[in-house]
């Protein structure tokens, strides 16, 4: 866990860098440290970011800074309609899997996650920018696999029994990334309703 606490750190400090220089507009952290921060702990070996930047920081930038903290990089391009197309996956020398995986934002919905993002303390490095509990919960649906399933499931649980969620952010977010039939069908399931 310590060599991730230290990625994580120099990933915010470049990402806050790059902010301040307006390489990016703004980003935010999801995936299972995400999760972990709002309240459903989740062991995981890599971290994730929905980064807001013009497609030259991916292709020109990015590579080169991270190259300068000898990480490299693997750009997946995918097709228009994969919900995690244009993953750029950064490894170290010693990792066959990605250390860390940078979604570039490609849609409003998604660049108004990334702005609603609330800043908090994550355990190893200073406070990160967290896309909020209801942006987690679609990003998740709109990936789909079964364990994105179980963790839109397991955030849904956790924000019912807080009281802590915006239906209308949930509901409205939900619809735009076309997620909202899946998202009813869940809550369905486990029988909340919000």
């Amino acid at each position: 866990m310590k060599h991730l606490e230290k990625v994580l750190s120099e990933f915010v400090d470049l990402l806050e860098n790059a902010k301040k220089d307006k390489k990016i507009s703004s980003y935010a952290l999801i995936g299972a440290l995400a999760i972990a921060a709002r309240g459903r702990p989740r062991a995981t070996e890599d971290i994730g970011f929905l980064v807001s930047a013009k497609k030259r920081f991916f292709t020109e930038t990015f590579p080169l800074l991270a190259q300068s903290l000898k990480y490299s990089i693997v750009v997946t391009p995918g097709s228009a309609d994969d919900p995690i197309r244009g993953l750029v996956g950064v490894y170290d020398k010693n990792q066959e899997d990605a250390l860390i995986d940078i979604l570039p934002v490609f849609w409003k919905w998604q660049d108004d996650i990334v702005k609603g993002a609330e800043y908090l303390k994550i355990p190893g490095t200073r406070s990160v920018p967290v896309a909020r509990t209801e942006d987690l919960v679609v990003l998740k649906l709109k990936a789909g696999g079964p364990q994105d399933v179980l963790d839109a499931k397991e955030l849904l649980k956790v924000a019912h029994l807080r009281g802590n969620i915006d239906r209308n952010r949930l509901f409205g977010l939900a619809k735009r990334a076309r997620v909202d039939k899946p998202l009813l069908r869940l809550l369905s399931k486990i029988n909340i309703v919000f």
